[in-house]
């Protein structure tokens, strides 16, 4: 039997040896490498997908009050006798079916005035909350007012798709108070602003 003094030098020489042989091997360090980069990595795309399709969302609804807003310009749609849920769904409709489907989760305000300075911008939301429509069964030319009028187009949207990525509430748009929406959704806002024709 070895004496104590040479058990213990053994023993420090095995974890050294050991520790040697630990260092040098360098199988599965690509599987390590991989697995501290996967996870920012993914939610770095997921975020660079997230804003590029919100960005795509800003562009087809601006796109579709610009379309739809023209017949209220050349007063088509006040000698239609259009209402507002109805002129709430042409702006749906020019959306395409990415704006339409969600229809549900647009709101319309119109005002009009005889001059820029009479308008009074309505908040698309205020404390987490949308702010509700008035009179949508009423007609558009009521608050669109008649020929040669300022009018402002106000369409908000709820834009429920952060619902499925939690954290990205923290990257995308807010009211304008900073609360967040109590939907969990992001604030996406659409503005048109003219002057009629003299259609009449």
């Amino acid at each position: 039997m070895l004496p104590t003094s040479q058990r213990v030098n053994c023993g420090r020489f095995s974890l050294r040896a050991l520790g040697r042989r630990f260092c040098a091997n360098n199988e599965g360090v690509t599987a390590v490498e991989f697995g501290l980069v996967a996870f920012p990595f993914l939610l770095f795309m997921l975020g660079t997908m997230a804003i590029g399709l919100q960005f795509f969302t800003i562009n087809m609804l601006d796109q579709a009050v610009e379309t739809a807003s023209r017949k209220i310009r050349t007063g088509q749609a006040q000698r239609a006798n259009m209402t507002l849920n109805e002129f709430k769904d042409l702006v749906c409709e020019a959306g395409g079916h990415y704006i339409e489907k969600d229809c549900g989760n647009i709101f319309l305000h119109v005002q009009s005035a005889a001059d820029w300075s009479d308008i009074n911008p309505q908040p698309c939301a205020e404390d987490g909350v949308m702010t509700p429509q008035s009179n949508m069964t009423g007609p558009l030319s009521d608050a669109s007012g008649g020929a040669e009028q300022v009018v402002l187009v106000t369409v908000c949207y709820d834009w429920e798709m952060p619902l499925s990525f939690p954290y990205l509430n923290y990257i995308l748009m807010r009211p304008a108070d900073g609360n967040p929406l109590e939907s969990g959704g992001s604030l996406i806002q659409s503005v048109a602003t003219f002057r009629t024709e003299p259609y009449q």
